[in-house]
């Protein structure tokens, strides 16, 4: 048999063998909830509350708590005292057949184990940290992002192998052909057209555009990486040149 505990410590498994007593009905379990969570004393382990108390916390009659009261006391889950007048209300307390009872279920609960995966138990896996060693988080791939992402031709540059020189030739300006299909290739990798870049040269009194080949190259092949290389590494004059024109319209 159990050793007795207070109630204070099996109050959980008082209300939990309390509200699988199927003799006592929703009524009276409403009231013994009430009495034991909101006046039961943890040391005494008793309770005062008076019959209008009782029935203004839980919404019901006063006969209804009566009725109440007297089956909590029938099914032994209640020690009743009746007051006999003004200053002496009824006193409420749990039985020691039921404290008992939740001291019996507590100690079950206090000593139960999981079972191994041999024995039917449930396989738990390992905890462990979801931080890194490096100090990091390891989050998983978005693969939506990486569907939805553009390719981008600076990315792929920084990722392309070191520089190396590129044959360059002069296009004449007046190759109109030429020279638009050079600025459609420079916009599909979203980079500025040639006259934006600092290409322009003249020969033999003729003007054209310093590039790394008269057609722009075919995609996938290996000049494509070394075109894309040509401009790229052209971007930063392209950004210092705009920076100077923008100081001098402010000083203008």
């Amino acid at each position: 048999m159990s050793e007795r505990r207070p109630f204070r410590e099996v109050k959980l498994q008082w209300l939990r063998l309390l509200s699988c007593d199927a003799n006592i009905n929703d009524n009276a379990k409403c009231v013994a909830l009430y009495i034991v969570t909101a006046h039961v004393n943890g040391h005494t382990e008793k309770a005062w509350p008076s019959y209008k108390t009782i029935a203004e916390a839980t919404g019901k009659s006063i006969k209804s708590v009566q009725r109440a009261i007297r089956d909590l006391e029938i099914g032994e889950w209640l020690s009743v005292q009746r007051g006999n007048g003004v200053g002496h209300n009824t006193e409420y307390c749990p039985t020691d057949a039921s404290i008992l009872k939740a001291c019996e279920l507590r100690e079950k609960t206090d000593k139960s184990v999981p079972l191994a995966s041999s024995e039917g138990g449930q396989i738990c896996p390992e905890r462990r940290s979801d931080v890194s060693g490096k100090g990091g988080q390891i989050c998983p791939p978005n693969l939506e992002k990486e569907i939805n992402k553009k390719p981008n031709a600076r990315e792929a540059h920084a990722k392309s192998a070191p520089r190396r020189s590129i044959p360059v030739v002069v296009l004449p300006t007046a190759q109109t052909r030429q020279v638009d299909e050079w600025n459609a290739w420079l916009a599909e990798k979203t980079l500025p057209d040639l006259a934006r870049f600092d290409l322009a040269t003249s020969v033999n009194g003729s003007s054209g555009y310093q590039l790394p080949g008269r057609w722009p190259p075919e995609d996938g092949s290996d000049k494509e990486q070394d075109c894309l290389s040509y401009f790229l590494n052209r971007l930063p004059a392209i950004a210092h040149q705009m920076a100077s024109q923008t100081a001098y319209r402010q000083v203008a």
